[in-house]
């Protein structure tokens, strides 16, 4: 091949360049488009959770704090927390991360196993604290808690740790 067949003409070289702007355009319109939501986020209330805590023990960058008890209620389900779980707060680049183990009681007698993790830290708005609860259990009547998504926000409750815990539709 010549020099004159690898190089470009004018005319070619405009027309590159004006389909290279034009497939920019459409990349950042493409861009824009992904970074708006289709939809709106949709939730609904499904339970308080009010924990009795113990003092925190001291474990370095790690602090525990023994869950003791509580109670947690809603339109589906209510019950008990058992003694027995804890909180794992642990102080990471200005926020405390949260990692929480306990066992829910219902009142009709079934077992639920949550756990949630989350972030608490000082915005100019205030204390931002929320949650990601996760539950697991064996039984039939609340089974429909294993596939569900939910997010908690804190709440002022004298003497608890408490929240309250949306479903995200």
């Amino acid at each position: 091949m010549s020099n004159n067949e690898k190089s470009l003409n004018r005319r070619q070289f405009t027309k590159l360049g004006a389909a290279a702007i034009a497939a920019a355009a459409t990349g950042a319109n493409q861009m824009a488009s992904a970074q708006t939501a289709a939809s709106e986020l949709e939730s609904t209330f499904l339970m308080e959770l009010a924990l009795d805590v113990a003092d925190q023990l001291d474990a370095g960058h790690t602090s525990i704090a023994p869950v003791t008890g509580g109670t947690f209620g809603g339109p589906r389900l209510r019950g008990t927390v058992r003694d027995g779980g804890a909180d794992w707060i642990t102080q990471v680049s200005g926020h405390s991360s949260l990692d929480v183990r306990i066992t829910l009681d219902t009142d009709d007698g079934e077992i639920i196993y949550m756990t949630y993790t989350g972030v608490v830290h000082r915005a100019d708005s205030g204390l931002y604290w929320r949650v990601r609860p996760i539950f697991q259990t064996a039984s039939e009547k609340y089974d429909w808690l294993n596939h569900i998504v939910c997010v908690g926000k804190s709440k002022q409750i004298p003497g608890k740790v408490a929240y309250d815990v949306f479903e995200i539709l």
